[in-house]
Order: C-alpha cells, then sequence, then structure tokens
C-alpha cells in the first residue's frame, strides 16, 4: 500500500531519530530522490501520493539509511563548495570542514598565476577539482592509494570539466621529483586508531583507510609534512587539515621539518582544524 509524501517524511524521520543527527533532512532527501524532484516539491504538494514502485524504493533507501548507509552514498552524490560531487563507498564521503583547507588555499594563489599544485590522498577529488575550478590557471596533481578512489576522482573531473592529472601513489612515492610544487594541500586520514568516534553515526560505513592512520593518528601527518620539503619549492606552501586536538603536534611537525610563518584556522564549528606553513629558504 502506498503513502502520502508528509506521512511517509513523518514515517522515516522517526525511523532515523536513532541513527541520525539530520533525520527530517535525510527523510526528505531521499524521498526527492526516489521522486526525481528537488525538495521544494515535498513542500508544494505534501498530500500527492506516492506510487507504489516509488513508495517501495524509498523504503528500501530508508532501512539501508537505518543501518546506517550514508545519505550521500545512497544518493550517489554530495555538494562541496556548492558543486556537486560523485560519491560512492570508495571514498569518504566530502566533509563541510574541508571547505576550510580549500578556502585556505585559494587566499594563497593569485588568479593571474599557474602555479603547480600537489593534493595528497584525493579520494572523491574535491580539493584538486575545486582549486581547478576556481583557479582555472593552475597545474594540479592528485595521488591517491586506491584505484577505486582515483576511479572516481576522474569521474568528478569530467563532470566538472577540469584537466586534473590523477596518479596512483602511496603519498609521495610515486611523486617525480621535478619539478617542484609550489604548495602541497592534504586532508589525510587523522583520527587516532581504536578512538570511540571511528563507531558512531555513518562512520563503520565509511572506508577505515580514509579515516585513520594508525594508533597515534598522526601517522599519515608525519608523512606528509616530513617529506613535503624534498618536493616543495623554497617559500612554498603546504596546507594540512587535522584533528582538532592535533594543532600542537602539527605545528611542531611543520617548525621541524623547516616550515615557517605557521599558523592554524578554524572550522565552522570554531575547531582548530586546517593548518599552513611556508618552507624556509635553503
Amino acid at each position: 500500500m502506498s503513502e502520502q509524501i508528509d506521512k511517509a517524511i513523518r514515517w522515516a524521520t522517526e525511523l532515523f531519530e536513532t541513527c541520525s543527527e539530520s533525520a527530517r533532512l535525510d527523510a526528505e532527501l531521499l524521498l526527492a530522490h526516489c521522486l526525481q524532484k528537488p525538495r521544494s516539491f515535498l513542500y508544494s504538494w505534501p498530500e500527492m501520493k506516492l506510487s507504489d514502485s516509488c513508495w517501495q524504493r524509498f523504503q528500501a533507501l530508508v532501512q539501508q539509511r537505518r543501518r546506517p548507509t550514508p545519505v550521500a552514498y545512497l544518493l550517489g552524490k554530495r555538494e562541496f563548495y556548492s558543486m556537486e560531487y560523485a560519491s560512492t563507498p570508495a571514498a569518504l564521503v566530502p566533509r563541510p570542514e574541508t571547505e576550510l583547507l580549500v578556502e585556505l588555499a585559494l587566499r594563497q594563489i593569485p588568479r593571474d598565476q599557474a602555479l603547480r599544485i600537489c593534493d595528497l590522498g584525493t579520494g572523491t577529488g574535491i580539493i584538486a577539482i575545486t582549486l581547478k575550478k576556481q583557479r582555472p590557471l593552475l597545474h594540479v596533481l592528485a595521488t591517491d592509494i586506491d584505484p577505486a578512489c582515483l576511479a572516481l576522482a576522474r569521474d568528478n573531473a569530467r563532470l566538472h570539466a577540469v584537466q586534473v592529472q590523477f596518479i596512483e601513489s602511496d603519498w609521495y612515492q610515486n611523486l617525480p621529483a621535478e619539478p617542484r610544487f609550489d604548495m602541497i594541500v592534504s586532508n589525510p586520514p587523522y583520527v587516532a586508531g581504536g578512538h570511540p568516534f571511528l563507531s558512531q553515526g555513518d562512520l563503520p560505513a565509511e572506508p577505515t583507510i580514509a579515516l585513520t592512520p594508525g594508533n597515534s593518528g598522526l601517522e599519515a601527518l608525519e608523512i606528509i609534512i616530513q617529506q613535503a620539503p624534498d618536493y616543495l619549492e623554497p617559500g612554498g606552501l603546504l596546507i594540512v587539515e587535522h584533528g582538532y586536538d592535533q594543532e600542537a603536534p602539527v605545528a611542531n611537525l611543520m617548525r621541524t621539518a623547516g616550515f615557517d610563518k605557521v599558523r592554524c584556522e578554524s572550522d565552522h564549528n570554531n575547531l582548530p582544524r586546517a593548518s599552513l606553513g611556508c618552507l624556509l629558504h635553503n
């Protein structure tokens, strides 16, 4: 038996209360997806009866969401920096916090210069593609260790009609030594292994390799920061996303590696989230 739009939303919202902090939004997004309509349609036609097939599809998605499965995976897409990106279980779901890293990078990149940028651990490709979209003159290279992530990132680059060079690499392993980069950016895994956070919300459904690098949570950041001077031009910039409690160790790693003017900026939740450093001239 089918259901009306408003009643279907209320039914799903109640079910999502135990697995989501945005229960009604999740319900609306999934139903709009099944209807192939914008969310505004739900408010315009709240008493419209769903077709049996639509109601069945919606019920199936609701059960998947309760496992839980991230909404982005169910919809196959996620918005980031006002752009829509394909999203699959191959990669971490793009987070609003990462927009800070993009903003920090864009502030340092003149519109009229063809700088060389490297995005380490690109995942869905959101950082590399957004930077290229906002600064078309850039030469952008992006890496990931997972071929499935690279395939997803390439799809997103085609979606937004930008040219980004993608390389399969474990951080710097397969990068060319020359020419060096003017900027390296990265949103690496930084959650400590075994942290209770990893078992909360949707995180068990996301790739563990994209969330935690090991026991301390600093393992990937250490590699990225310590080896960055071998791939950056003197005066080049390194920008990394990190945990809210990692500001001090990241700053120490940067200064030890030869970076100056190290600073950290906070995300939209006012939590320390991204740090920047300038490589001292040799």
